[in-house]
């Protein structure tokens, strides 16, 4: 770990060549000789453009851009693989989810990704809460008349996730089992098309995001029923968890947002990153934006993002199993 009179070398030494102190303590030599490929595995929109923020600054810090590029497909395989594929040079990274990474090979029969075998964590951009929304001109206005209006129309009510096996998918999958109620999913290429489709009524409920689905909420095209996690989101105060509302087993359920590389990318170019990124995350710009959104900065090691990882393949392995769901690919 570096000490103070490290730093203080390093700053004297950037200051002597015309470079930042952060520019010189983060480099990598030879890298990046180009710009940085950044894949995330959905369409455009959602809480993944919030990767422009960090781009912004990670640009002025490594000396090249990092571009962000959307490579929807195959519930994130498609964007997943072009990755996995690609040279360990830290020029092409992922910006995936759990539910590309974790969730989707779980769900998905023949899957080709592996995150064990395919990534190597780098760091945690941010996680957040499931928030389950009902199209306003529906009816129900709390969980329970949701329940109770779904169980008077079995299997007649419409819902949505941005593809089969993501979190969107699977935490309402294990909202039907615990509650017995029915409806029929449609999956969307992302979390926005899929939140317009609530605003507009072809959904009649869905999970998204506090943050996400604010513009649609304050317009009052949606209706916010309850949230997963343990505590009540931070901009959505008045909006109850599940536990409250009786329902246990929905504590731990988050979307997780971060950037891996291919296995095998250097360990000199996944703690440069992984500092940035934390520090970025741990005040500043960056943070007080996440944290306005209702999102949590992700400020840990790739080591001990990798080990959340291993617990996220048992979480939601768990509910796999006790949901049924499985799709032949």
């Amino acid at each position: 770990m570096a000490t103070r009179r490290d730093f203080l070398a390093i700053a004297g030494a950037a200051a002597a060549a015309g470079v930042s102190p952060a520019f010189a303590q983060s480099r990598v030599d030879g890298w990046p000789s180009r710009p940085v490929r950044t894949i995330s595995p959905t369409a455009t929109g959602g809480p993944g453009q919030n990767f422009r923020m960090y781009a912004d600054v990670l640009k002025d810090t490594f000396g090249q851009n990092f571009v962000l590029e959307n490579m929807p497909g195959g519930s994130g395989s498609v964007g997943c693989m072009a990755v996995a594929r690609s040279a360990p040079d830290g020029h092409t990274l992922l910006l995936a989810s759990n539910s590309h990474i974790v969730l989707a090979p779980l769900v998905l029969t023949g899957s080709p990704v592996n995150v064990k075998r395919d990534f190597a964590p780098i760091a945690l951009m941010f996680t957040f809460p499931f928030l389950l929304v009902v199209n306003a001109e529906l009816g129900p206005k709390t969980l329970k008349e949701l329940i109770d209006y779904a169980k008077a129309r079995p299997g007649q009510l419409n819902w949505g996730s941005p593809g089969v096996g993501t979190g969107g998918h699977l935490v309402t999958e294990l909202l039907l089992k615990r509650t017995g109620i029915q409806g029929q999913h449609i999956p969307y290429p992302g979390t926005t098309q899929q939140l317009m489709a609530a605003a507009a009524g072809t959904l009649q409920f869905t999970f998204d995001t506090v943050g996400n689905s604010r513009g649609v909420r304050d317009a009052g095209k949606v209706i916010p029923l309850a949230v997963t996690g343990a505590k009540r989101a931070i901009s959505a105060p008045e909006v109850p968890t599940f536990k409250e509302l009786g329902y246990e087993g929905f504590d731990d359920l988050h979307v997780a947002n971060g950037v891996l590389g291919p296995t095998g990318t250097p360990a000199g170019i996944i703690e440069a990153i992984n500092r940035e990124m934390v520090r970025l995350n741990t005040s500043g710009k960056v943070r007080d934006t996440l944290v306005s959104a209702s999102y949590d900065p992700g400020i840990i090691s790739p080591a001990e993002y990798g080990a959340m990882i291993d617990r996220e393949l048992a979480q939601w392995g768990a509910i796999v199993k006790e949901t049924g769901v499985q799709v032949k690919t």
